[in-house]
């Protein structure tokens, strides 16, 4: 329950009171009046409850523009300043959406760090305005800047767009230093964009409404801030305290066949992502993970992979079928012509394999009707859709692969 709401009780239970109290003075005077008791009761509590409405509706409306002001036009209007500075000429709309999400993410991470308790000194909030100031100092060497900061003054730039916003920046710097000690082992780039996104996540759980007003507001429609990003499958290898490592087309079977360093060779794209409260993982677990941005680090001519996480979620790796060929003539036939391309071997399970003339040919259904083969020895080619219709039939799994 928050303030207004304990406020509005506070009032709603004076007005039962003060009605309590009118009713028992009326009911007194029943002697004195015996016709008009019950008429000036009724009317009494119509009136009191009126006036609790009306004290509500104005109550529930100061606390809607008090949400309102979580995102304040002047400082949208610095976002969008920046955003026309940085994206060059775009119309007006795709200026005010890049610059909600980015006042978003600012006022996201001031409610995240909120919710945890993380508070800041005078010192820090001091030391967060020079920076930004200086800052925008530097900028003025920017010829679009320049040109800004020309019109309105720096100072008072400084003083209308920026200042009101130094506590949220206070606060991200915070929320930047506690997630380092949460992923101590994680490049700080990466550790930065998962405080982010963690802050995000939260304010739209909470301060969904909000984030659909200003929208409104501004006349934009249709417009999902979402980042999808690239899916990718394989085995988690490793978990440690705070991160994971993940290896793409590993299978939970090498694990019991090769040593980690084997594995990583065999597949050499290994990422460590973070372990994300509500996405557990385990060791051996065939997951499909989601990511949309990575970073790598070359120590000493050893480059390790870090991911930011979007989700996580444990799949069925895919087991291979072996088809049995029964008219390998008229298989060979169709493989006369095919011109194979030098490849490595994909690296992940095919849906299908089979034995032609001795040589192993594997089948990975790539899109649901074309089909992408590897033959040992010889490389890959992909199948268009007629002559993958036309393999499928040779092989009798028309009705199996999707």
């Amino acid at each position: 329950m928050n303030e207004w709401q304990k406020e509005l009780l506070k009032v709603a239970g004076d007005m039962v009171e003060s009605k309590e109290r009118v009713k028992n003075r009326v009911l007194q005077q029943r002697d004195v009046k015996a016709k008009k008791p019950i008429r000036f009761a009724l009317l009494t509590v119509i009136v009191t409850f009126c006036f609790v409405g009306f004290v509500m509706v104005q109550l529930l409306n100061k606390e809607t523009k008090q949400s309102a002001i979580m995102f304040n036009d002047t400082q949208l209007t610095h976002f969008e300043n920046i955003m026309r500075i940085n994206w060059g000429k775009q119309d007006e709309e795709f200026y005010t959406k890049e610059a909600i999400e980015r006042y978003k993410k600012v006022v996201a991470t001031y409610y995240y760090a909120k919710s945890l308790s993380l508070q800041y000194s005078d010192a820090e909030l001091k030391a967060v305005r020079k920076e930004h100031y200086d800052e925008l100092f530097m900028l003025q060497q920017s010829p679009e800047y320049a040109k800004l900061l020309k019109e309105k003054g720096i100072k008072n730039y400084f003083k209308t767009y920026v200042e009101p916003l130094l506590p949220m920046y206070t606060a991200q710097k915070k929320l930047d230093s506690f997630y380092r000690g949460k992923y101590p082992t994680l490049p700080n780039g990466i550790v930065q964009e998962i405080a982010a996104q963690d802050a995000i996540r939260y304010f739209d759980k909470h301060f969904a409404d909000q984030v659909k007003a200003i929208k409104e507001q501004k006349g934009i429609k249709n417009y999902s801030s979402n980042s999808h990003g690239i899916k990718y499958e394989g085995t988690v290898i490793k978990v440690e305290s705070n991160a994971f490592l993940f290896v793409e087309k590993a299978i939970p079977e090498d694990l019991e066949n090769l040593s980690q360093e084997q594995i990583m060779k065999k597949y050499p794209q290994a990422t460590w992502y973070p372990v994300l409260d509500g996405f557990p993982v385990k060791q051996g677990d065939y997951v499909s993970v989601e990511s949309n941005r990575s970073e790598s680090i070359d120590e000493n001519g050893r480059v390790t992979n870090y991911g930011v996480l979007n989700n996580v979620e444990i799949v069925e790796p895919t087991v291979t079928t072996m088809l049995n060929v029964q008219n390998e003539q008229e298989v060979m036939q169709f493989f006369r012509q095919t011109e194979w391309q030098p490849v490595e071997n994909i690296g992940y399970p095919p849906d299908y394999s089979f034995i032609l003339d001795g040589v192993r040919v594997d089948i990975w259904d790539s899109s649901g009707q074309s089909l992408d083969l590897y033959k040992v020895g010889y490389g890959m080619v992909h199948l268009n859709n007629e002559r993958s219709v036309e393999l499928k039939k040779l092989l009798s799994i028309e009705e199996s692969l999707h």
